[in-house]
């Protein structure tokens, strides 16, 4: 018995193997990652409604295009609607486009389409599916739900196979009527049913809780300044590139954002506009305003002297600036940082004047721009993290409010999302949300600070599809409740706060634009949102006390999450060319005949220290690197430039004073647009002393002569060394070297002439001495006694003795005698 059931085992057992052997030899045999073939691209062109409401048909209808993009034909065309489950947390309305097809569970019947596709060849479809009910969508509550659109085929010779789909999401804020749902309305309160339930199976919005909701419209641009470019319309302007044109014309990524703008300011809901407020970049402003004077665009951004070429873009400037200043006389303004300045770089190079212009001085250069008062007292960081590092360098500026990401981690969640990290209050928002609005647009902008698994691949997206996903994103904390409120877990770090931020260098459509808007409007009008406006939250945030730690966002690169900080070297560089810069503006002077000032000759300097830590948000972490080191080089370059703009023009090298006291004379040639005061530093030798001249200024586009006091002590050649520096102690081209000659005999002329001077004094005394005593001389006794020829002629008058001499030519010419009777 046991070994007949042995044997049955055995027998069992082998073929347990041979079966396992055999279905296990094709997966052996198979590649690892057999890629599936690519059949067909979906591409939705409309989608309505944009957002369920109990005031809207009881239907979604989707309207696209089915381009086959396989090498046959492909028949028995299908398309059906199928919805995921409802989103429940803000990570969720970017992973819920990623999760697997499984997840999209409610299906509605297919919609078949008799019509054979050849290859290249397109067909435009349409879907439509009830909202509710088991043959619809199956939609019973309000919120955001996941969509996607499939198409499935035959291709020829082939099988049945999903061909392409495609995937966003639908905002729900009421149900209109359904007769299911009506047939469950009881009239009664608290008995379990839903209170917003209607008699005719309607349902009414949730407005139990509004969230708060307040809107940033970010206005920016990639610095496109080029570097080096001395400013105060000095030098011309020069880009690196012509794509702001491009950006600035109505059709642009710019021009289209003021043209939405406009629209909000002149027609849109008044509650819209009050939780609207657009942030600007100021650097934008200074390009932009700069190009509206005539610029060039440079051959060589990285050589502030290379060739150009005119610009395309002056009356694109002209008029898109015209626009944002009629915008801001209604709407909210505000300043991000200058050029995107990331706060941990500013807090690396730590130089008071720089963080002062990329924190505070913002507002400044808005106000001057566009002529308008903008808030302040509120910063929000480009990359939406902060850190110690950069909380620092707000609170140094006396800020004590900021908007902040998910580098928080506070003690307890918050119903405003409000809390306090030291000396500085935060308003926190949503990334995923972020993230949603940046993908709408013509170039979908991906926060730096998202995780990886959180972004969903967008390539083969719409623009209708990602802009349906974006308004979803917006209405996602109006319409969902916080899981805290329901007993589930820990609400989320924003609360039943609102508060939206577009990436900084989004690019919405004006299309996108107005869905997003009318989306805000609908949303307050429902009563699910209430207006909150940026003064308002500004004004309240600082009475947050809930504490928050800062941290690193978790899965993000701490470099990614920081704004790729500035590394020792560069930060080096930059506090070394900002000590110069500031050096060489204390010895400029201002001129009456040039309209430009030390400040504003100098400021495109100070502002391309800005420009090169501005944060990035597509770059990689090589490009910025390369793009930080080329202005940080071509500011270095300037600086050499404009110190060397100042010379002293060398003599020759040899140089001879008329006298002992003979001054020294130079020449200083001065090529920059101002005046600069100067002053020497003179190494002579002991036996040369050279005088000090002092500060000397010198005027801008000329040359001065400067008298040195020199006083030699020999006329040996003397070597002096000048070199010459402003009156900030900055040095200025290169020292000259001088050989200096004097006239000047030195010492022993001095003391021979002495010893002459003696000598005749002496000699004279002693004559004197002789005749007084009426002796004769000594010198005199070897001299001959006169014949009396000579008594004669020496006797006789002045005019004989010149007579003799004429006709004795040889004869010395007789003295002169004063003797009156004689010259009668």
């Amino acid at each position: 018995m046991r070994a007949d059931l042995a044997r049955h085992l055995a027998a069992l057992l082998a073929s347990v193997l041979l079966v396992l052997g055999l279905s296990a030899a094709p997966f052996l045999a198979a590649p690892a990652h057999a890629e599936e073939p690519r059949y067909a691209t979906l591409t939705v062109t409309e989608l309505t409604p944009s957002s369920v409401t109990s005031a809207g048909e009881d239907e979604v209808k989707v309207r696209g295009r089915l381009t086959n993009t396989f090498d046959r034909p492909i028949n028995n065309l299908q398309f059906r609607l199928q919805r995921g489950p409802l989103v429940r947390t803000a990570v969720a309305l970017r992973t819920s486009l990623m999760a697997p097809p499984s997840s999209f569970a409610v299906q509605t019947a297919p919609q078949t389409m008799d019509q054979t596709l050849a290859p290249g060849e397109s067909a435009e479809f349409e879907l439509t599916a009830p909202v509710s009910g088991p043959e619809g969508l199956q939609i019973d509550t309000t919120g955001v739900y996941p969509l996607q659109i499939t198409a499935s085929g035959v291709p020829e010779s082939g099988g049945a196979v999903q061909l392409a789909q495609s995937r966003t999401q639908l905002p729900v804020v009421s149900l209109p009527a359904d007769a299911r749902r009506a047939a469950e309305f009881t009239g009664a309160a608290g008995d379990g049913s839903d209170s917003r339930l209607g008699r005719d199976g309607s349902l009414a919005p949730d407005t139990s809780a509004p969230a708060a909701l307040t809107m940033i419209w970010p206005l920016a641009a990639a610095p496109q300044l080029a570097p080096g470019v001395l400013g105060g319309g000095t030098e011309p302007v020069r880009l690196i590139s012509d794509q702001l044109a491009a950006s600035l014309a109505p059709q642009g990524r710019l021009g289209a954002q003021l043209e939405a703008l406009e629209k909000v300011r002149e027609g849109v809901d008044s509650r819209v506009a009050e939780t609207l407020c657009v942030a600007v970049d100021p650097d934008l402003l200074v390009t932009v305003h700069g190009m509206t004077l005539g610029y060039e665009v440079s051959d060589d951004p990285a050589d502030p002297t290379s060739g150009s070429s005119p610009g395309t873009g002056q009356e694109a400037a002209t008029d898109w600036l015209a626009k944002l200043r009629a915008i801001a006389d209604d709407l909210c303004i505000t300043a991000l940082p200058f050029a995107q300045a990331g706060l941990d770089s500013l807090a690396t190079i730590d130089d008071a004047g720089l963080s002062t212009v990329a924190v505070t001085g913002a507002s400044d250069i808005v106000d001057a721009l566009l002529d308008v008062e903008s808030l302040r007292g509120i910063a929000i960081p480009a990359v939406g993290t902060l850190s110690e590092a950069g909380r620092t360098v707000l609170s140094t500026h006396d800020l004590q409010a900021a908007v902040a990401s998910s580098s928080l981690e506070p003690e307890r969640p918050d119903e405003a999302g409000r809390y306090r990290s030291g000396p500085v209050a935060l308003q926190s928002y949503e990334v995923p949300i972020s993230a949603a609005l940046g993908a709408a647009g013509t170039a979908p902008v991906v926060p730096s600070i998202l995780p990886s698994w959180q972004q969903p691949t967008l390539n083969d997206e719409s623009a209708v599809t990602r802009r349906q996903a974006a308004v979803a994103a917006l209405a996602f904390p109006m319409l969902t409740v916080p899981d805290s409120e329901n007993g589930d877990g820990p609400g989320p770090l924003t609360g039943r706060s609102a508060f939206v931020m577009p990436p900084t260098y989004w690019s919405p459509t004006v299309d996108d634009a107005m869905s997003l808007l009318n989306a805000a409007d609908l949303l307050l009008a429902s009563g699910t949102a209430e207006p909150l406006s940026l003064r308002t939250l500004s004004e309240q945030l600082p009475a947050a006390s809930n504490a928050a730690k800062l941290v690193t966002p978790g899965d993000v690169e701490p470099l990614v999450a920081q704004g790729f900080p500035i590394s020792a070297a560069d930060a080096a560089m930059v506090r070394s060319n900002q000590g110069v810069t500031g050096a060489l503006e204390g010895s400029l002077v201002r001129s009456p005949n040039v309209t430009a000032t030390p400040q504003s000759y100098l400021a495109p300097l100070r502002e391309d220290a800005l420009r090169a830590i501005a944060t990035p948000q597509s770059q990689t972490l090589e490009q910025t690197r390369a793009a930080r080191s080329m202005r940080i080089t071509a500011v270095t370059t300037t600086l050499d430039r404009m110190k060397q703009s100042v010379a002293l023009l060398d003599p020759g090298g040899r140089y001879t004073l008329a006298s002992e006291r003979s001054p020294l004379l130079l020449i200083v040639r001065n090529d920059l647009a101002l005046p600069i005061r100067v002053q020497m530093d003179i190494e002579a030798p002991d036996a040369l002393n050279v005088g000090d001249v002092g500060v000397q200024e010198i005027p801008p586009l000329g040359t001065r002569q400067i008298q040195i006091p020199t006083r030699a002590s020999t006329s040996e050649r003397a070597t002096v060394e000048i070199s010459m520096l402003t009156s900030t102690g900055v040095p200025l081209s290169e020292p000259i070297s001088l050989s200096i000659y004097s006239n000047a005999y030195g010492k022993p002329l001095f003391w021979i002439t002495i010893a002459a001077g003696v000598a005749l004094v002496l000699l004279t005394a002693r004559r004197l001495w002789h005749r007084f005593r009426g002796e004769p001389d000594p010198a005199d006794e070897d001299r001959p006694e006169p014949d009396a020829d000579s008594l004669r002629v020496a006797s006789a008058p002045y005019a004989e003795r010149v007579e003799r001499a004429r006709e004795q030519p040889e004869a010395p010419l007789p003295p002169p005698t004063s003797d009156r009777e004689d010259d009668s």
